[in-house]
């Protein structure tokens, strides 16, 4: 057994986890801090050496979901719990810096951001409901800050929060700086599809049907810009992609688009 009986809680577990970092000993380096947020799950530093541990081992989405939870647990007060307080009184201390915690934040937002919208695009399907929104507020306000601005991301962050006006935006501006990007097609025709959605609900009041059958030709057109420029088959109906040869959208059974 590697952890000696005696020695155990919450700066064993730390400490034996960073140096189990430092000699490349991941697997160890994994289970050191897992106990270490066993002990205290808001101890914020053990999300951020939890982290580095997996972009060792390659697990990106891992990674880049403790580099949110240490974003979180920077916004809580500390426990008051007398073994948070002895413990790791320098390391605390270093990490309460807030110099230190702004680079730390900076490394992480631009490592974890850009990673995890990218697999949200791959893996997006319309018809889920995406309800993190604590990260969709803070990558916005990182994209936001950005400069040049990713104008597909901010986009796709606003649409995931379900403000279209805004996602539409995202998408005009993403398609003005690059009109081959086919996922800024992809995306527009997929927030005016949910806008279709939503005056359908309203019953076509105040001029509905004319605006949704306008909004419908703009999306399909959209839509078939994609398909110019992808790889996928989409289905206009509930806005459903792939990349495989099938011809009928798994969703809803409707013919897809194809180029």
């Amino acid at each position: 057994m590697f952890f000696r009986k005696g020695k155990v809680g919450l700066e064993y577990y730390f400490e034996r986890g960073k140096e189990c970092l430092d000699r490349g000993d991941y697997r160890w380096a994994l289970e050191s801090f897992n106990k270490a947020i066993e002990f205290n799950p808001n101890f914020e530093m053990a999300y951020y050496m939890r982290a580095e541990v997996y972009k060792k081992l390659g697990k990106d989405r891992e990674a880049v979901w403790d580099c949110i939870r240490f974003l979180e647990a920077d916004r809580r007060t500390p426990g008051t719990a007398q073994d948070l307080k002895e413990a790791l009184r320098e390391g605390i201390n270093v990490a309460r810096m807030e110099s230190q915690r702004n680079k730390m934040k900076a490394e992480i937002l631009s490592f974890g951001v850009p990673i995890l919208l990218e697999e949200l695009i791959d893996g997006y399907d319309p018809e889920e409901e995406y309800k993190d929104t604590r990260f969709y507020g803070i990558a916005l306000s990182w994209l936001e800050g950005n400069s040049p601005r990713n104008w597909c991301h901010i986009g796709f962050v606003q649409l995931l929060r379900k403000n279209l006006d805004d996602a539409i935006k995202g998408f005009d501006e993403a398609i003005k700086e690059n009109p081959e990007d086919s996922n800024a097609h992809y995306f527009m025709g997929i927030t005016l599809s949910k806008k279709i959605k939503l005056i359908k609900k309203k019953g076509f009041i105040l001029g509905g049907l004319e605006k949704a059958e306008e909004l419908s030709k703009e999306a399909i057109s959209s839509f078939h810009q994609a398909l110019k420029r992808g790889k996928w088959r989409i289905c206009v109906e509930c806005g459903w992609r792939t990349a495989s040869a099938m011809n009928y959208c798994m969703r809803c059974g409707k013919i897809l688009l194809s180029r």
